[in-house]
């Protein structure tokens, strides 16, 4: 009885083991030109890393075979070349016919046999169909900068430009909204047009992000990326929360929170008491280089509008009183308005104002209500010559 318990155990292990196991084999199989004798390489999306799966050489008909298992849905990369490598979107059980030209797979690739990574590709046309007109378009800007016209031709380069780029973003959404249970959509929202600009922007075009989000979370809760991307927007939300509370009190046309602490003789200094004067409330340390650098531009801009009813109001986050007076010495920043609990970033007015880095400033006019954010060096020097004229 004992053995037949034992091997009854053993059983339940191996059902166990099978029904926990949902791998599955993917396969990529594929010919490419000039790619006899040389190595192709797939990796897998796998927690936010590029994990190898399998490689292998192309045989003297440059044929090549690749595969590997999958539990979940993933973004994949098929690479030739250092750094020449295109997009997959593979799911358990896939199998993959790859054609192209090793030497270009980028340009020069056709993909069967996966429908995400297709849908994929045909956005990709379109934006390279956009990408092309900007790029020509940055030909005939410097082209013409010599041109007696072009001022004019600038004008037009502008408008077609801003037509260009239009259609990508109403083409992206309309396309997410298309394939919005596809993994496709996912990869759309972070395409750019040039490097560093993107199509969709995850403030502006937040609701498209919760879009995707919300559907991919539901199809494939457990594929790493949609993991990643789940994380990513949970911060996003809270830094959404966090700016809509910002703007109820820190918002332009708003009166900030009042604040009143201690200055360097030891007296209460409030913030309101300063109505009628046109303020810049300044946030800044004797430890911040960049606040250092820019006190020489307030001590100009005080002596130039002091007299017409500009005043500043500076917190310091500092730790100690001998160096946030040393600072104001050194500076020479001993004619305005200073304040500070020393409570560096425990201190009350970090949370107040919801302070993420320093320097911080709020320009206020004569009613207390804001008028400026983060205006340093000319920027602030303008806004006051708007204020008060030349």
């Amino acid at each position: 009885m004992k053995q037949l318990k034992i091997l009854w155990i053993l059983a339940l292990a191996g059902l166990m083991t099978v029904s926990c196991s949902n791998k599955k084999s993917f396969r990529i199989e594929g010919a490419l030109k000039n790619g006899v004798g040389k190595k192709v390489e797939v990796r897998v999306l796998h927690m936010n890393k590029w994990v190898p799966a399998d490689s292998a050489r192309a045989d003297i008909k440059g044929h090549f075979s690749l595969s590997g298992e999958l539990e979940q849905p993933t973004f994949a990369l098929l690479q030739t070349l250092k750094n020449h490598f295109i997009t997959l979107i593979l799911h358990p059980g896939d199998k993959i016919s790859i054609t192209g030209d090793y030497e270009d797979i980028v340009n020069n690739h056709t993909v069967k046999g996966s429908e995400d990574t297709r849908f994929f590709e045909d956005y990709k046309t379109h934006l390279q169909k956009n990408v092309d007109k900007l790029q020509e378009l940055n030909r005939i800007y410097r082209d013409s900068s010599k041109s007696p016209r072009f001022r004019e031709i600038l004008v037009n380069l502008n408008r077609q430009s801003i037509s260009i780029m239009n259609d990508q973003k109403d083409y992206t959404k309309k396309f997410i909204k298309d394939h919005l249970h596809s993994l496709t959509s996912m990869l759309v929202l972070y395409q750019q047009l040039a490097p560093g600009h993107y199509i969709l922007d995850p403030m502006d075009d937040f609701d498209y992000y919760a879009m995707v989000d919300s559907a991919m979370y539901k199809d494939y809760p457990l594929a790493d990326p949609v993991i990643a991307f789940h994380a990513q927007m949970a911060q996003l939300r809270n830094n959404r929360r966090q700016k809509e509370i910002e703007e109820k009190t820190l918002g332009m046309g708003k009166i900030p929170p009042d604040i009143a602490l201690p200055s360097p003789n030891g007296d209460t200094l409030r913030l309101s008491s300063l109505r009628g004067k046109v303020v810049l409330l300044d946030f800044w340390a004797s430890w911040c280089g960049p606040c250092r650098r820019e006190n020489p531009n307030l001590v100009k801009d005080y002596n130039r509008f002091h007299r017409k009813g500009f005043e500043i109001f500076q917190v310091s986050l500092d730790r100690t009183k001998d160096n946030w007076l040393k600072g104001i010495k050194d500076d020479h920043l001993g004619q305005w308005y200073h304040v500070s609990d020393l409570g560096y970033w425990q201190s009350s007015v970090v949370k107040l104002y919801h302070i993420q880095g320093i320097p911080t400033n709020y320009l206020l006019d004569r009613n207390g209500k804001i008028i400026g954010k983060n205006l340093r060096g000319e920027a602030l020097t303008q806004k006051l010559e708007a204020v008060f004229g030349k």
